[in-house]
């Protein structure tokens, strides 16, 4: 786990004293986003000669759907994680302690502590699952999530102290937890063709340059024209703005290019490309920090599962007032910042959490926490509650990608929404972000499609 860290601050910053490359040619580059993929683009463009190079952001910040608070952030996983060997040169990360044992626990809504050992024995079946199979079997089943259904079921044959209403809140849990995986809102939905793991490891790290000078922000892109086969691309802001440019590189999250593909570029895009937009999926994940100055769990270090019961979500999902409640699963301490719980959230009740409005959302958020923990531990107030807004906000419309059943059976892929559209056997409008690469959902994989399209251009112009 990493210290509190904007990590994009990483690939913004000189590294190891590296110099700007002497100018080769005045091609102009705009790039629409300046998250990890916008970033990663202009950066190695920066650093391979390109002077006119500019960001153009719709937020008043930079780094899109990455954006650290005060009471906590870390990056998921070490190995051949580019993001990580960004960021450790720079001491600006921890490494996890895999010494530390987590504690495990299942509480159900009336605060009760279910069959501990038997019940992390099904999580680490759970967990370990797809590791164990054939990616052949995982592949003939009609979805991923009637896959793990069906291989749950087997295993819970073996147990028969679990009851089939806590069978049905184990797969509802395990739904969940899939869901702040892939960003699926139902694993029914889930592509079982996709990949799980990203083995791929991408070299030079930390040769990205510094690119805030170049960046524009609180100005939203609305068209892009590349309508003419001898003159720049228009690139008009919500303000009225032009800016013309030799290439574009689109990085806005996948999201935005659902809700905005037909209205943002003139002319249309090719049927290839809308398919890979309207078919690959956009999902939903937040994070809830509670920001504790006397936590109530001490020392522990815990990862506590919500187990809801098959009744009690049904007259949840009957309150709109409280459905969004259901999302929660699962709450956590987050190593090296022991005064931080916190709380996962997936499936479509994260648009809902994220409209009710803060003093509800604090004080139901509250209840939640007492109910499932309450009568187990003497729970004290948290001074900060943070949550994230990724979904209603319209600059990023959901949180990462993944693949789904219709997308398979679409046959949309990632590759064709990478495609660059050509004018001239030259590429005009190019695409990043993690959407558009084989490490989809990922930040590494993000960072990857910058500089997969800087290549791209790289090598037109390479002397």
């Amino acid at each position: 786990m990493p210290k509190l860290i904007l990590f994009l601050f990483v690939i913004t910053t000189t590294i190891n004293n590296i110099v700007l490359a002497e100018p080769v040619h005045d091609t102009r580059v705009i790039i629409v986003g300046s998250g990890a993929a916008g970033i990663a683009a202009a950066s190695k463009l920066l650093q391979n000669g390109f002077n006119d190079v500019k960001i153009i952001e719709a937020e008043n910040r930079i780094g899109g759907r990455l954006w650290a608070v005060k009471i906590g952030q870390w990056v998921h996983g070490e190995e051949d994680n580019v993001s990580f060997e960004l960021a450790w040169p720079l001491g600006l990360l921890e490494h996890f302690n895999y010494s530390h044992v987590f504690t495990t626990r299942f509480f159900n809504s009336s605060g009760e502590q279910l069959l501990p050992e038997v019940l992390s024995d099904v999580t680490y079946f759970y967990f370990n699952l797809t590791e164990n199979s054939d990616v052949n079997d995982i592949a003939k089943a009609e979805s991923y999530g009637d896959f793990i259904i069906e291989k749950m079921e087997e295993y819970f044959k073996r147990l028969p102290e679990v009851t089939d209403d806590m069978k049905k809140s184990i797969l509802y849990l395990f739904n969940l937890v899939q869901g702040s995986s892939d960003g699926s809102d139902d694993w029914t939905k889930l592509s079982p063709k996709m990949p799980r793991d990203y083995p791929k490891k991408y070299p030079n790290p930390a040769e990205e340059l510094p690119v805030l000078n170049n960046t524009i922000l609180n100005s939203k892109v609305v068209k892009i024209n590349y309508d003419s086969s001898d003159t720049p691309v228009e690139i008009t802001t919500e303000e009225g703005k032009k800016y013309l440019a030799d290439h574009i590189i689109v990085t806005p999250s996948l999201g935005v290019l659902k809700a905005d593909y037909e209205k943002l570029f003139n002319p249309p895009l090719p049927d290839k490309k809308i398919n890979a937009i309207q078919n690959l999926e956009m999902g939903h994940v937040a994070k809830i920090y509670l920001y504790y100055e006397d936590p109530w769990w001490h020392d522990e270090i815990f990862v506590k599962f919500i187990l809801w019961s098959d009744e009690e979500r049904k007259q949840m999902e009957a309150d709109p007032a409280k459905r969004w409640l259901l999302g929660y699963y699962t709450a956590v301490e987050v190593e090296h910042k022991p005064k931080v719980l916190c709380l996962w959230m997936t499936g479509p009740y994260v648009t809902e959490m994220e409209q009710v409005s803060e003093e509800e959302f604090n004080n139901k958020t509250l209840h939640f926490v007492n109910q499932f923990f309450g009568k187990s531990y003497n729970l004290t107030q948290p001074s900060i509650i943070k949550r994230s807004m990724w979904n209603t906000n319209d600059n990023f419309r959901g949180t990462y990608s993944y693949r789904s059943i219709t997308s398979d059976l679409k046959n949309a892929q990632n590759k064709d929404l990478a495609e660059p559209i050509m004018k001239n056997d030259k590429p005009v409008v190019l695409f990043a972000g993690e959407a558009t690469d084989e490490h989809f959902s990922t930040v590494h994989g993000a960072i990857h499609s910058g500089w997969r399209e800087a290549d791209r251009l790289i090598k037109l112009y390479k002397i």
